[in-house]
């Protein structure tokens, strides 16, 4: 424990200039939170909307099934780019205040929630692809485990927002 209070420490100090620039100027806060919450909503709002898209098409022909796996092919682009631009903020606006978010417990489940969301898309686009390019692509194991990561999917983001959300106000 002692080397990671040294460690936060030492970053507090290397990041000073950083910390002040944020601290003491109101539109590069507004910048960063807004470039935060657009990466939010960006990729969470693509992502939850073809969540819902995924449901749908379970109940579809195999011909809507096969349309809407090439559209979930197509929204990994626009999701990722919110990813990185959330993350990319995220990580300024945590070097901005290291010692206050390295000390709370909200900030590190927000992480974790964070690694199980790239987790969970990472396995959506093994499953995806595994549909799109297999021999079956109205296999009922691999749809039902689409259902199960879309489902886990709107969960994650939501409670990543919550995370965000309590993590501001704490």
């Amino acid at each position: 424990m002692l080397l990671v209070r040294g460690v936060v420490d030492g970053l507090t100090r290397v990041l000073e200039p950083w910390s002040s620039l944020y601290r003491n100027n109101p539109a590069v806060q507004t910048t960063l939170t807004f470039l935060h919450l657009a990466g939010i909503f960006l990729g969470g709002g693509f992502a939850i909307a073809t969540d819902r898209e995924t449901f749908i098409a379970m109940a579809a022909r195999i011909s809507g099934q096969i349309r809407h796996l090439q559209h979930l092919h197509t929204v990994h682009r626009p999701v990722m780019l919110g990813l990185v631009i959330a993350i990319s903020s995220g990580f300024l606006l945590f070097l901005a205040d290291i010692e206050t978010f390295a000390r709370s417990w909200v900030f590190w489940v927000k992480m974790t929630l964070l690694a199980l969301l790239l987790t969970n898309g990472y396995l959506l686009s093994r499953t995806e692809t595994a549909l799109r390019q297999g021999e079956q692509p109205d296999s009922p194991v691999l749809w039902a485990r689409l259902r199960y990561i879309s489902g886990a999917s709107i969960a994650l983001w939501l409670t990543l927002i919550l995370a965000g959300t309590l993590l501001r106000s704490a």
